[in-house]
């Protein structure tokens, strides 16, 4: 009876994990995430001893695998489950084996992965009423097992081809420098409002797509695109440069341009939710800003040791200034920098954290066997790796 009852347990647990996945609009599981981080833990670990392109080609299937990996654990689970159940209340004559020899652990796997694959009885099959009714449960539980396992591979392609779709997006307005203002500077430098917004309105709702789909669907985090271009990081990169820019760098811009507070707020409810749901990030230590006068130099071009954020702010607003055709002031495009930099320290931090979490600013040249010796003595982490971000301003 107690196998019978660890069974039960068994089959409950992977039951209630399959549904929870697929189902639930909050992504919640029982082991399915646990799975996933787990896995890419192993996976990633194993690349490092890869030289660098097999690594990031071997990087990139790992999302793949893990759908494999987990429709796998969800029919071990309830074959497993079952067969502890048949065994554990068997006696002689509650299962017909051949010539009715004693029933054993084998003789009940086979009997409940046949039930589960609906092949049908051979020289295995039921004898009592209690076998009948379990056996059928399982033939149905194992049809909504497989069909549950298909809705989720084809819910998770989906998720993945409307992340491609916006990514694409990007990809193709920001042109050969890769700069996120490029994908916008066309239609700032014609004045066209109208235009405009209608980018940022498709934006916001690939945001949201992308938002929805990592909550849903953790195993969308792990998809990794070999190219950095492409990649997750990458793109909130570019996502959260626009966001910030346009709003600190011309604040009237979010009053004529609902689509932008849109998707400020959309980012920022991505990188909130996100950061604690995959890589936490621990901020350490205060950057303090430039100053008034350093700030001031760095606009006319007389201090080339200004640090990267102030250049940057700099480079992407004078990009945005033909759209409002406003002269430089030096104190109002302080306080829009003051009111810039925080956020743009936490789209870098999370941004930071993503690439370093899905192998793209790691070094995956092939290590010692001691390496692998050492990763194996700590173990997986059972949760998001916490990573410590020091503000600096670069």
């Amino acid at each position: 009876m107690l196998l019978s009852a660890i069974g039960i347990l068994l089959l409950a647990f992977t039951v209630l994990d399959a549904l929870l996945t697929i189902l639930d609009a909050s992504g919640r599981s029982l082991f399915s995430t646990k799975a996933y981080r787990c896995f890419w833990w192993i996976w990633r670990h194993l690349a490092k001893l890869l030289p660098d392109p097999v690594a990031q080609r071997a990087l990139s299937l790992a999302a793949p695998l893990m759908i494999a990996l987990m429709i796998s654990l969800w029919i071990a689970g309830v074959v497993t489950g079952f067969a502890l159940i048949f065994y554990g209340g068997m006696s002689v004559g509650d299962l017909i084996e051949g010539g009715g020899s004693q029933p054993s652990l084998p003789a009940a796997f086979r009997l409940s992965w046949v039930t589960l694959s609906t092949i049908g009885f051979v020289e295995i099959s039921p004898s009592n009423m209690m076998y009948s009714v379990a056996v059928a449960l399982e033939a149905l539980l194992g049809s909504v097992v497989l069909t549950f396992s298909i809705t989720y591979f084809l819910s998770v392609h989906r998720s993945i081809l409307e992340y491609d779709r916006l990514v694409a997006d990007l990809h193709h307005r920001m042109g050969g420098d890769q700069s996120a203002m490029a994908s916008v500077a066309d239609l700032l430098s014609r004045n066209d409002v109208a235009g405009l917004q209608s980018l940022l309105e498709r934006l916001h709702d690939g945001v949201i797509g992308l938002h929805q789909g990592l909550s849903r669907y953790p195993i969308v985090y792990f998809y990794r695109p070999r190219s950095l271009d492409r990649s997750l990081p990458r793109t909130l990169e570019v996502l959260g440069t626009l966001a910030d820019t346009l709003t600190y760098c011309h604040p009237g811009l979010p009053q004529s341009l609902p689509a932008l507070r849109a998707l400020k707020n959309g980012m920022m409810d991505l990188v909130s939710d996100l950061s604690d749901a995959y890589v936490p990030v621990h901020e350490v230590g205060t950057a303090a800003p430039v100053s008034l006068a350093d700030f001031e130099a760095a606009a006319k071009g007389a201090d080339w040791t200004a640090p990267a954020s102030v250049r940057r702010f700099l480079k992407n607003c004078r990009t945005a200034s033909a759209f409002t055709d406003r002269e430089f002031d030096p104190s109002q495009s302080y306080r829009d920098y003051l009111g810039w930099l925080p956020a743009y320290r936490r789209t870098e931090a999370f941004v930071a954290a993503v690439a370093h979490d899905l192998g793209y600013e790691e070094n995956l040249r092939p290590r010692r066997s001691s390496y692998l010796l050492g990763v194996l003595s700590r173990g997986p982490k059972q949760g998001p790796q916490f990573l410590e971000y020091r503000k600096a301003d670069r």
